[in-house]
């Protein structure tokens, strides 16, 4: 198993196994199809340089990943991270790949000083198994809002 970031020479790979997830299981995904030439263009995208995705890959394939980004509190100086993604191909789970790519998203967090990361985690009896098993974490059902914004005329 290799782990490496997301980047211009691997996101062809990237866009394969986002199209595999999809087709594997719709209902877990966020998105109702893979934006291949939307991801290419991202790549480059620097609004979206702050944002780290680890692939892990096995055979050459990418197999799973976790995407997260880092942000901070100007009062207090607590620095964070908000882990966005993480998904392993069905046939790959049960492996510790997951937790591989948990350990790798947490040596990027200490080199970088960061205090805590959340998530907001999926709700079925393979996740909470999953995520109950993390030391030191806490499982909370936190009140959440989301707005979604419309697009603004200039």
């Amino acid at each position: 198993m290799t782990f490496e970031r997301l980047n211009q020479s691997n996101v062809e790979e990237y866009i394969a196994y986002l199209k595999t997830a999809m087709g594997e299981e719709p209902d877990k995904m966020t998105a109702e199809n893979v934006d291949e030439q939307g991801i290419r263009d991202r790549i480059s995208d620097p609004f979206y340089a702050r944002t780290t995705s680890i692939l892990a890959r096995e055979d050459g394939n990418v197999v799973g990943r976790i995407e997260y980004h880092f942000y901070g509190c100007m009062q207090d100086g607590y620095r964070m991270a908000y882990v966005d993604w993480v998904y392993v191909l069905r046939a790959y789970r049960h492996r510790g790949i997951a937790q591989m790519l948990f350990a790798e998203l947490e040596k990027d967090c200490a080199k970088n000083g960061i205090d805590q990361y959340y998530l907001i985690r999926a709700r079925n009896e393979e996740a909470d198994r999953f995520y109950g098993s993390f030391r030191g974490a806490q499982l909370q059902d936190t009140p959440l809002l989301r707005r979604y914004l419309e697009a603004q005329e200039p």
